[in-house]
């Protein structure tokens, strides 16, 4: 636990911009590329929605004036009233991994104040693993073909979760 915990500050405060992207990365979205295209994404569906909007406005007033009968008004208002569902419900799911790529990049900010406050420890103290550590997970133990006894712990920290250090 000890260890994990000086790997982690010390990739940290050695290779800080790249810690923050892995951060980033190892949470929701992450990476500027998959931001930009879902942002590019969800601002060509508000575009379609307000689109299909001036569409079935236009429908409608066609409709009335009798230039489009209503059997087909009632089959061009249905297939354009799907399309904007399915428009605003793929609108809606970009919007929320939008948000969750924020949140990783704000959580990673704090998760660095923590590392920062904490860069030279000796030792475990209660503070550092109530401020550095969100919840540790052991689990059962196995042993191998030779006997072994291995047992597998997780360590989750605060505001980013697991963290997989890249090997050096």
């Amino acid at each position: 636990m000890l260890s994990n915990l000086r790997q982690v500050t010390e990739y940290a405060a050695r290779h800080e911009s790249r810690f923050v992207k892995l951060l980033i990365q190892q949470n929701e979205i992450g990476g500027k590329r998959k931001t930009a295209a879902a942002t590019k994404q969800l601002e060509q569906a508000q575009t379609r929605i307000a689109e299909v909007n001036r569409i079935i406005k236009r429908l409608y007033e066609d409709n009335v004036s009798g230039k489009i009968s209503d059997e087909r008004f009632m089959e061009l208002s249905a297939d354009y009233e799907q399309e904007q569902r399915e428009l605003k419900d793929r609108a809606a799911a970009l919007q929320e991994e939008l948000s969750k790529s924020q949140a990783a990049t704000v959580n990673a900010e704090k998760f660095m104040g923590i590392v920062r406050k904490h860069l030279a420890f000796e030792e475990l103290t209660p503070t550092l693993l109530r401020e550095m550590i969100e919840k540790i997970v052991v689990h059962e133990c196995s042993y191998d073909e030779n006997g072994t006894r291995r047992q597998d712990i997780e360590i989750y920290y605060s505001f980013v979760g697991k963290i997989d250090l890249p090997e050096a």
